[in-house]
Order: C-alpha cells, then sequence, then structure tokens
C-alpha cells in the first residue's frame, strides 16, 4: 500500500484554487443529484474535503445522519466550522480521520455513500479495494453518487482533458504526494457491485460528469433516465 497523501496545507485555500481553476463547476457536478436524496437517513461520504457538499446535503435533507470520512484532519477542521452555522447539524454528523484504503469503515448499512472527487485519486489496484470496501458497507436500497473527472470519449474536449488531467496529477504529485498518476473510471467497478447508473449529467464536453447509482428497482423509480454504461 501507499504513503498517505498530506491535504491539511491545502485545506484553507482548497476553495479560493477551485474557483480560480473552474468556477462553480465542481460544485454544480457534487451537487447535480442532490434533490433526489430527500430520502436518504444513513450516508457516508468520502474525501469531501472542506465540507461544501455535506453542508448542502445537510440543508436539503434534515433527516439524514452523516458519516464524513477523511484522510485529511485539516479539511476535516474546516468541514467542521462550514457545519457549525447550520442548526442542529454537528449532531448529525460523525468526522472520522481514515484512510478508506486500510481503515476500519466507521458503520454499515449507508443508504447513501458519496464519492464527490476522491476515486480519481486511487491507483488501479487502491481503486478496486476502496470500491469494494464502501460497497460493502452499503445497504440493499443504497445510492450512490459519485462526481468527478472523466476522459471523454471523442472529440475537442478528449486530448484538452488529458493536457488538464496530466497537470493536476502533476501539481497534487508535488503538493500532496499523491500517488495516482492517471484517472482510472470507476464505472465498471461499481457496476460490478450490483449497482446500476440510473442518471449521469455532464459539463465541458464530458470532462466533468455527475453520476447517480442504484442498487434498487429500475431507474425510472426515481424518475430518472437511464444512463447507458
Amino acid at each position: 500500500m501507499t504513503p498517505r497523501p498530506s491535504f491539511d496545507w491545502l485545506a484553507p485555500v482548497y476553495r479560493t484554487l477551485e474557483r480560480l481553476t473552474f468556477g462553480g463547476l465542481l460544485h454544480w457536478c457534487r451537487t447535480a443529484h442532490l434533490d433526489h436524496l430527500h430520502e436518504r437517513r444513513k450516508a457516508l461520504i468520502v474525501g469531501d474535503g472542506d465540507g461544501r457538499f455535506l453542508a448542502d446535503l445537510l440543508r436539503a435533507n434534515p433527516n439524514v445522519e452523516v458519516d464524513s470520512l477523511d484522510i485529511s484532519p485539516g479539511m476535516i477542521a474546516v468541514a467542521q466550522q462550514r457545519i457549525a452555522t447550520i442548526p442542529g447539524a454537528a449532531a448529525r454528523v460523525r468526522f472520522v480521520v481514515a484512510d478508506a484504503r486500510t481503515d476500519a469503515l466507521p458503520a454499515t448499512g449507508y443508504d447513501l455513500v458519496v464519492t464527490n472527487f476522491v476515486l480519481d485519486c486511487f491507483r488501479r489496484p487502491e481503486l478496486a479495494i476502496v470500491v469494494h470496501r464502501l460497497a460493502s458497507a452499503c445497504a440493499p436500497n443504497a445510492m450512490w453518487v459519485d462526481g468527478d473527472f472523466r476522459v471523454p470519449r471523442a472529440g475537442w474536449a478528449r486530448p484538452v482533458a488529458r493536457l488538464a488531467l496530466a497537470g493536476m496529477y502533476a501539481f497534487f504529485r508535488l503538493a500532496t504526494r499523491l500517488p495516482a498518476g492517471a484517472l482510472i473510471d470507476p464505472a465498471p467497478l461499481i457496476a460490478a457491485e450490483s449497482f446500476a447508473r440510473a442518471s449521469e449529467v455532464s459539463r465541458l464536453g464530458g470532462f466533468l460528469s455527475a453520476r447517480l447509482w442504484t442498487r434498487t428497482g429500475p431507474a425510472t423509480a426515481f424518475g430518472l433516465p437511464r444512463a447507458p454504461i
């Protein structure tokens, strides 16, 4: 297993760096399926960083209880400050500093797993381990939200995406000791855990996409179009 990366120094400035590079598009990607999560009651959020998705989920769903797992104590500290302004939120969230590759997950039976912009941090063997571990902690009716970068299949966006990803991986390797050096699409691994892709929306020619996966029933049960695998 490769050493743990460190994102602590980025925690106070991460939101600013994100907005300078992508404006509000990454947060659009995180929250694109938020309206379909009102019935979730027990969520595991992995690698939420500074807690912006967590805060939005808590506001949108007053009944959900959340385990927020992150490898960075610095990021968790920022997330704790962020949700402190939401009445009653602190009682609904348990923050856990842990490595999703190796450390015990805080619970099982989650009906929602969220992995926005975190699965891109793993090399292929580690990604397979993480996806399986998260899926094993899910309830039979679980939904999985995964917003991230993708390599478009064709068109102008494909070479642009490859160039941008090379630059981002070089930066994070230098700044955080991130071991991954290439983007691996987690879709086949998530599908292998009996999840079906219920919806996918994208921006920037497919460079950014938000996917919603479910383990129960046809996609039409959620009023969503079925996205091709």
